[in-house]
């Protein structure tokens, strides 16, 4: 899954536009679109109470036309004084999965030796 990760967005995303308000569970948010490649659209929905990003449609290519995947966000909680939503719920056209978070760490430093590759077994016969 790719995430858009908000620190590189004015690099990653061209050709902003407000949308119309609309409602996501009977709260108004705000629709903000962007495009990844100058084509396909990904589209925010902001919650006009809190700010905080809601949902997230993007769309890729297939041999059948453009197939979206929707994430809902939602149960954010302050981390080092950032809120990030601990349950995700990611849609596409012919399933469904479930996130929830237990633990976040930001800017947690990561062991080199994790992106080592394996050993390849029967290497050293």
């Amino acid at each position: 899954m790719r995430v858009i990760v908000p620190r590189h967005i004015k690099e990653t995303m061209l050709r902003w536009r407000i949308g119309n308000p609309t409602e996501i569970e009977d709260r108004p948010v705000q629709m903000v679109q962007g495009t990844t490649d100058g084509k396909y659209p990904v589209n925010f929905y902001f919650d006009d109470k809190t700010g905080l990003l809601v949902r997230l449609v993007r769309f890729t290519e297939s041999p059948v036309g453009l197939n979206p995947t929707q994430i809902d966000y939602s149960d954010y909680r302050e981390v080092s004084g950032i809120k990030v939503p601990f349950h995700w719920l990611v849609s596409w056209l012919d399933g469904q999965e479930t996130f929830d978070l237990t633990d976040v760490t930001l800017n947690a430093s990561v062991d080199a030796a994790k992106f080592a590759r394996p050993a390849i077994a029967g290497a050293n016969r």
